[in-house]
């Protein structure tokens, strides 16, 4: 502790010491320049008088500029180009001083080249503590042959070894950071690029070595341990055949996602990180009109419900970005409402986040919550999602997807909300499963014009990618056991998305909601879960069939071959944004009939009654298909 405060108390004045040298020499050479050996008497004169005071005027400048007060270890161009304007002024100052000493007569020559040689010197002097902290630069080591490597990387064996892929401006900055921060553990060895301009050509010392078809012959002449794909503007079917080279190499394979999900600036070491399937599935950028969810979100109160989850943890990130005042986090479950809390607080910013622990089906709870905080955007993603695991658990499912949305709707209705987004899915098209009914049912009450208050819409979607007890972690799982990996159907089908894409375009909707609409999002073409299950195999590192075995289990409890997003009696109208799609229904209910059989659906539930649940689902919604699940059949024989 002693020690660095020490060497605090001498930085400054080191610092000052080192320009006054700089400043000094530039001096000395611009006249040794300007006049060579023949420096006249007169002049020698001038410099000896007037040097010191010229010396002075400069360092003062400079600490009015700030000079002294950056760390010259890490200097950059910021501090070269604060530099610059300070010698600039330092300069006009001078100028002004000879002016009122009219008698001083300074050569124009010699003034022009002080400041060319102060900006030159001063900026060598704060580049050298740079040097210094980075030492030899790593990417010199990396082209040398092993046993020399040795004698000088004995220190560095645990280094891993990069073949950068992309020689752009990402690549630019990943590498400037590896060469600038040795101490990461990283050492760059090359780029590839499919520019043949840029072959041979060096970024911060490493070599351009060759394209995409190089990498085998690249990997195994510079033993590289990773490869980084940092084009972070490639779509999936570009990255796919490059990922296809990669694999057969062996080695470990990371990425630099899209640019669009990165919002601290340029791209960072801690923004790469392990391939995933969606960056195979992915589809073309999305954009959003920023404007227009900025206008409906900055500065308002936001709740967003099953905050925890993965739709509703997402929504709390991007919701953030937009500067709501607040954001209140609504969830039943206590851990992941914790998590996703922890998550934002260090980048709120000025919006205030709070975390609340409740049920939808208590709407006692809700009423209270809205008096005290008076939301004025609400997003409802607090729902039960598993179809196997409803088709077991109906009541569960119709309180929770039923009740629960009725409650928050007419809560917001009650309290005058501005605008509720609600959560839909594929699954409550022409539906076959208890959670997809109820869903369907939920629908219902959207598009119910008794509320007026409130502008309500549902925005339904299909899988998400990555989403806790999705398909994909499933499939990493019974990988790293070693298999079999389980498909339902060689010829199932889904629909994916990824999450944050899903979420990117639920807010677009509710910003494009008027009052008891249904969007659907554009999903793209549908893919083969077999097909899914091989690509996640093949980016462990394994080839099915034959490291890993593929079983087919047969369609579980409510499941369907294929998926739809519009259904009978409904038609897809385009909207303002070419991924949203409003569905125009042309089948209603009457309030008061639904509302009925919603009370008997209600008190079945509470009474456990799967069969009268099944059967009032079928009234409601008469394409309904119901499966009756063996457990269900058996409870319901025993009952009779």
């Amino acid at each position: 502790m002693v020690r660095q405060r020490l060497r605090s108390i001498w930085v400054a004045p080191l610092k000052v010491g080192a320009d006054a040298l700089a400043v000094g020499a530039a001096l000395a050479l611009a006249y040794l320049f300007r006049f060579g050996e023949s420096l006249p008497d007169a002049q020698l004169q001038l410099l000896l008088k007037y040097g010191p005071w010229v010396l002075l005027i400069k360092l003062l400048v400079f600490a009015f500029f700030g000079n002294y007060a950056t760390v010259w270890r890490y200097a950059s161009i910021n501090d070269l180009m604060r530099l610059a304007r300070s010698t600039i002024a330092a300069s006009l100052v001078l100028v002004a001083f000879l002016y009122v000493l009219r008698s001083v007569e300074i050569p124009r020559g010699v003034v022009t080249l002080d400041a060319m040689l102060t900006l030159a010197l001063c900026g060598f002097v704060r580049l050298v503590p740079r040097l210094a902290q980075e030492r030899v630069n790593p990417t010199m080591l990396a082209s040398l042959p092993g046993p020399l490597r040795a004698l000088f990387t004995s220190q560095r064996s645990t280094e891993r070894r990069i073949l950068v892929v992309g020689a752009g401006d990402a690549g630019e900055s990943l590498v400037r950071e590896m060469c600038r921060k040795g101490q990461l553990g990283y050492l760059p060895v090359g780029f590839v690029d499919d520019n043949p301009a840029k072959k041979g050509m060096r970024i911060h010392g490493v070599k351009v070595r060759g394209t995409r078809e190089d990498i085998p012959r690249l990997v195994a002449q510079h033993d590289v341990d990773e490869i980084l794909i940092a084009i972070p503007s490639a779509s999936a079917e570009e990255i796919r055949p490059l990922v296809d080279i990669c694999r057969w190499t062996g080695v470990k394979l990371k990425i630099l996602p899209d640019l669009a999900s990165l919002v601290n600036g340029p791209p960072r070491l801690s923004d790469v990180r392990e391939l995933r399937i969606e960056d195979l599935l992915g589809r073309p950028k999305i954009e959003l009109d920023a404007e227009e969810v900025s206008a409906y979100i900055k500065g308002k109160r936001v709740l967003v419900t099953g905050a925890g989850g993965s739709i509703g943890s997402e929504l709390c990130r991007q919701v953030l970005r937009f500067g709501p005042s607040e954001l209140h986090l609504f969830g039943r479950g206590e851990n992941s409402i914790y998590a996703i809390y922890q998550e934002l607080v260090p980048r709120r910013g000025e919006t205030k986040i709070s975390e609340i622990i409740g049920d939808v089906i208590n709407k006692k709870k809700l009423v209270g919550i809205f008096e005290r905080i008076r939301p004025e955007i609400v997003f409802h993603a607090g729902a039960d999602k598993h179809v196997p695991l409803m088709e077991l658990n109906p009541d569960e499912a119709v309180l929770n997807n039923i009740l629960g949305t009725r409650n928050v709707i007419e809560t917001c209705d009650d309290f005058g909300v501005e605008r509720l987004v609600c959560i839909s899915t594929d699954k409550a098209v022409n539906p076959t499963s208890i959670m997809g009914c109820c869903k369907r049912v939920a629908e219902l009450y959207v598009r119910s014009p008794r509320f007026t208050q409130t502008i309500v819409t549902a925005v339904r979607f299909g899988n998400v990618l990555g989403s806790r007890g999705s398909v994909i972690p499933l499939f990493q799982q019974q990988i790293e056991r070693g298999g079999p990996v389980t498909v339902t159907h060689k010829e199932v089908k889904r629909y994916f998305m990824t999450i944050p894409e899903a979420v990117a375009l639920v807010i677009q909707a509710g910003a494009m909601a008027v009052g008891k609409e249904i969007f659907v999002l554009d999903m793209g073409e549908p893919v083969l879960i077999d097909d899914l299950a091989r690509r996640v195999i093949r980016l462990s590192g394994l080839e099915p069939d034959k490291d890993i075995k593929i079983d087919y289990c047969g369609l579980r409890p409510g499941e369907k071959l294929d998926e739809e997003l519009v259904g009978l009696g409904e038609d897809r109208e385009p909207t303002a944004h070419q991924k949203i799609f409003k569905v125009r229904i042309n089948r209603s209910m009457d309030d008061g009939a639904l509302d009925a059989s919603v009370r008997d659906l209600i008190r079945q539930a509470v009474e456990m009654d799967d069969l009268g649940i099944r059967a009032t689902l079928k009234k409601i919604v008469p394409e309904y298909r119901p499966y009756l699940p063996p457990e269900v059949q058996s409870w319901t024989a025993k009952k009779s």
